[in-house]
């Protein structure tokens, strides 16, 4: 369970350097990281506590925030690996009563949500609540991890899904979308949050753990099924068979990824249509490629990369502007930390430590309480400061971790 414990941390704070490339239990020596000013280190662990701090305060009653099992688990993931040195306590003690909220709402069939309430997403909260649990590690969720990540392979659309059988041909195969059966439903967000949920649970499948051959081989499939479902969101016309992916190189969209087969977020934003790429969906599709276990040579991952390093920047979501920064933010900490170049290069020759530059962007958009807000835009829910300050200390944390572990 050691193992576990480390897996689980490192995905979400980057102790993980690599997972193509490296050894998958590697994690950065002092001597490849770029010095850190400590000054900037200390400002970024005290940044880390007020954050914690306003979390713990905003903890309701019943253990949640929000009274959300999804919100709720976001938040526990951040507390959970917050590195907090002051009234540890309080912060275990946070994240037992979250667990015990979020296990309240464990389905029959496996899955983790408000089963009964209307417009709720059963796929999205399942991914959220299984990734947050396998991180807390109690030995005695083991089962119901084990069911939750049965419900999440079986909720990708593939040959073998029993609300709606996809062939490979339909450009929803592979994906997971919010919980609505059908081909159209998936989607890059949900997808990547699921990959992230059974990437963390995968040792269920691998001996000794593993119950039987055929969840097993099941298991390896739902990633082969998913590298098919991200290749046709990426715009790279050698791996991806749809009409609209962009064909020239030079194209601003060449190797970035879109939201759907058939939507992108940012054509919203353009008079003329065509499905753009843009960069909180570039960094979840390069993230989910290396959990999939594409190597970095990979042309997918090499375009990717290059079409992040082409529009790198932390002031906006690229693409979109204002709005989905901190899922942006959050995104590309993830991205860069499993990647495991600490210098990215762009291309007018800028050596960008991307570590640093993150670290002082959240301790600028930090508010006064120790929350965080997106003020400018409060599209997909970032006016709610609980759910963008677990967001801000995950990507603060998966820029720190490294130098905490040294």
């Amino acid at each position: 369970m050691k193992t576990l414990k480390k897996l689980a941390l490192a995905a979400s704070t980057g102790l993980l350097i690599s997972i193509a490339g490296f050894g998958a239990d590697e994690k950065p020596v002092a001597s490849s990281l770029p010095k850190v000013d400590e000054t900037l280190l200390r400002e970024a662990s005290a940044s880390i506590q007020r954050g914690v701090n306003y979390l713990t305060d905003k903890q309701m009653e019943d253990g949640s925030w929000l009274h959300h099992p999804a919100i709720t688990g976001l938040i526990t993931m951040a507390l959970v690996n917050s590195h907090t040195k002051l009234n540890p306590e309080i912060r275990v003690a946070a994240v037992e009563k979250a667990r015990q909220f979020m296990l309240k709402f464990v389905q029959k069939d496996g899955s983790i949500w408000m089963a009964n309430v209307e417009k709720e997403y059963p796929n999205y909260t399942t991914s959220i609540c299984l990734a947050t649990l396998a991180m807390i590690n109690k030995p005695e969720d083991e089962q119901i991890l084990r069911n939750a990540r049965k419900y999440l392979i079986d909720s990708q659309v593939d040959a073998d899904n029993k609300a709606a059988p996809t062939s490979k041909d339909n450009p929803a195969f592979g994906g997971i979308g919010y919980g609505k059966a059908g081909p159209g439903a998936p989607d890059l967000s949900n997808t990547q949050w699921a990959l992230e949920a059974l990437y963390l649970t995968e040792y269920l499948d691998k001996e000794p753990k593993a119950k039987s051959p055929e969840d097993s081989k099941k298991a390896d499939l739902a990633w082969s099924n998913a590298v098919m479902f991200l290749s046709r969101l990426q715009h790279v016309p050698e791996s991806n068979d749809q009409v609209w992916v962009v064909k020239d190189k030079n194209d601003p969209s060449y190797g970035g990824f879109v939201y759907k087969p058939d939507e992108s977020k940012a054509d919203e934003k353009f008079e003329e249509k065509g499905l753009r790429s843009y960069g909180s969906m570039t960094y979840a599709g390069l993230k989910s490629m290396i959990y999939a276990k594409l190597k970095k040579d990979d042309p997918r991952v090499k375009a990717a990369v290059e079409w992040a390093s082409k529009n790198y920047t932390l002031d906006q979501n690229p693409g979109m502007g204002a709005e989905g920064h901190y899922y942006y933010l959050i995104t590309f900490a993830k991205a860069n930390a499993v990647i495991g170049e600490e210098i990215i290069t762009t291309p007018d020759g800028r050596k960008c430590h991307w570590r640093v530059d993150l670290i002082k962007k959240l301790l600028e958009l930090q508010k006064g309480q120790g929350e965080w807000l997106n003020d400018k835009h409060g599209r997909w829910m970032e006016s709610i400061p609980e759910l963008v300050t677990a967001y801000s200390l995950i990507a603060m944390e998966a820029a720190l971790g490294p130098y905490l572990a040294e």
